[in-house]
């Protein structure tokens, strides 16, 4: 195969990294789905980078994953401090 030459389905592991990253921004507040998205986003990025892809799916879905992994961070830190602060709060 020539140097060149995307590996054989990168394209559709290029659209699925694309597709993660994005889906990890909707489902930041999911309950850890969105970590999960972007986790598979961004090893899909770093596999398809491993093989010399490197087009605008691959990039979208791994600036998607980070700020996806970022705000799923932040949501589940929220929703551990509000129960904890609900359970500080409860008269039982």
């Amino acid at each position: 195969m020539a140097e060149n030459t995307p590996a054989q389905g990168s394209k559709g592991k290029a659209i699925a990294c694309m597709v993660c990253g994005i889906a990890s921004i909707v489902a930041s507040y999911g309950y850890g789905f969105g970590l999960v998205c972007a986790i598979v986003s961004l090893v899909l990025g770093g596999q398809l980078k491993k093989a010399g892809v490197e087009n605008q799916f691959t990039k979208v879905g791994k600036i998607t994953a980070i700020i996806g992994l970022i705000l799923s961070i932040i949501g589940t830190v929220a929703s551990i401090a509000l129960a904890a602060a609900g359970a500080a709060m409860s008269n039982y």
